[in-house]
């Protein structure tokens, strides 16, 4: 007799996934300031576990709604991704005009590349390693997200309306991802000034491969619950492997390591959302590390702006100074964007030390009286079935 089909797994909140992200930025920061020689890899994870929740995402809303609102996906990463972006060309026109000029193009140029979320391939086309960015350099992974999130919500909504199963889309993902990383090299042979580092199409195909994690882990496409022992020994060769492409990789080309890194990256983060409680589950839980995931999006924005503004005023420091001092300055300035700008932005509540509560007594607000009753709710059958 075979077993009843099991139902979709749901995200919910979990705090893992704040420590995943805080390891991820402190890897660039190390790239950036000279401690970490292949700390460029934290980016990867951020593309893979980007694919990874915005798929799980709609598909819960699908299940939840019976479709996918365009306009409220839209407006909900407009509040999410633009007040840190407009906080980061704030800061780089302050530097522009009051410390010393920025390098590259014009500040004018760049704000606008950057506004027109195109700086992938202004890197991409670029000789010398993104140089005309200068310290907005962060921006074209950002750029790089943003077409994502253009794309891959519009392929979703037509796989829902087609009835599509998951095993069907896990097809096409596959395909997909065979696809753009076949054709990188043919990118890269055909523009000599093309930087294979910034390749949009590699980029693409690791955004993908979070996407297959999502359908992979969401629809219970493989049993993850194999013994205690066995996940803690693959959580360790994960991370052991991940630290050798992290510090001892030479394969000849960055392409093989953060290709590696989000082949990595993707088994990991379907481990540790399904079972967080193993040994390096918790290390990565650690609330340091949650604590700095959680401001991850504006830190990894301006940490490099706020890095080539100490080193242009203090001089030459040792890798592990420039670094402490990069956090000691960016991770401040995150934390009071996210309590200040984006928190009440991106929820509607008001900004302070004291949101949520009222400011004579402290005790929480009372309900508006718009939201003191809402209708109940029922959540519909979504239209990816969870079999084939």
């Amino acid at each position: 007799m075979s077993r009843p089909a099991m139902p979709p797994r749901r995200l919910g909140r979990r705090p893992v996934l704040d420590g995943v992200r805080g390891v991820a930025v402190l890897l660039v920061v190390g790239e950036h300031t000279g401690l970490l020689g292949h700390g460029f890899i934290g980016v990867d994870v951020f593309f893979v576990l980007s694919g990874f929740l915005i798929t799980t995402l709609l598909l819960e809303e699908a299940e939840r709604a019976g479709r996918i609102s365009l306009r409220s996906f839209y407006l909900r990463r407009a509040r999410r991704l633009l007040p840190p972006l407009a906080l980061l060309g704030v800061l780089a026109l302050s530097v522009d005009v009051l410390a010393y000029r920025l390098t590259g193009w014009g500040i004018g140029l760049k704000l606008l590349s950057t506004a027109g979320f195109a700086n992938n391939w202004v890197a991409a086309l670029n000789l010398d390693h993104g140089g005309a960015l200068g310290a907005l350099n962060p921006t074209w992974s950002l750029a790089q997200e943003e077409q994502f999130y253009l794309l891959w919500p519009l392929a979703l909504m037509l796989a829902l309306r087609l009835s599509w199963g998951p095993r069907r889309l896990l097809g096409l993902l596959l395909v997909a991802i065979a696809a753009l990383l076949l054709l990188g090299p043919v990118l890269i042979g055909g523009l000599p000034r093309f930087n294979a580092y910034f390749s949009p199409l590699d980029r693409g195909a690791e955004l993908l491969l979070g996407c297959l994690g999502s359908l992979v882990w969401r629809f219970r496409m493989l049993d993850l619950h194999a013994g205690r022992r066995l996940t803690e020994l693959t959580m360790l060769a994960l991370l052991g492997a991940f630290l050798w492409l992290l510090l001892g990789a030479n394969p000849g080309s960055p392409r093989g390591i953060y290709l590696g890194a989000a082949a990595l990256a993707l088994p990991a983060l379907i481990l540790l959302v399904e079972v967080p409680d193993t040994l390096v589950g918790r290390l990565i839980s650690a609330a340091p590390l949650r604590a700095i995931g959680r401001v991850s999006y504006c830190l990894y924005l301006i940490h490099l702006l706020l890095r080539n503004l100490l080193v242009q005023e203090l001089g030459p420091l040792p890798p592990v100074a420039v670094f402490a001092l990069t956090l000691a300055t960016a991770l401040p300035l995150a934390a009071l964007s996210d309590r200040f700008i984006e928190t009440p932005i991106r929820t509607g509540r008001r900004p302070g030390w004291f949101a949520g509560e009222d400011r004579r007594s402290g005790r929480p607000e009372p309900a508006r009286e718009g939201l003191r009753r809402l209708p109940a709710h029922r959540p519909r059958t979504s239209p990816i079935r969870s079999s084939a």
